[in-house]
């Protein structure tokens, strides 16, 4: 029983990790909108293709969450 619940906590996580980074491909493209320099705008969709590309990763189980959450480093 903890195994089957364990699984689905993983698979939670997963596809919130999943989410993550496809919004924060949207948000790099909404960025990349209001952008007037060609430079930045480049930069910045460049960034919302690798965030797609983190995703479609994520999908095949290719990156997984961090079965705990991280808190900040202090140095």
């Amino acid at each position: 029983m903890p195994l089957r619940l364990q699984r689905l906590v993983n698979r939670s996580l997963h596809e919130k990790l999943v989410q993550a980074y496809a919004q924060e491909a949207i948000r790099l493209r909404d960025l990349a909108k209001g952008v007037t320099t060609a430079r930045l705008r480049l930069r910045l969709l460049e960034e919302a293709d690798n965030q797609d590309r983190l995703a479609q990763a994520a999908k095949r189980g290719i990156i997984h969450p961090h079965p705990h959450p991280v808190e900040s480093m202090r140095f």
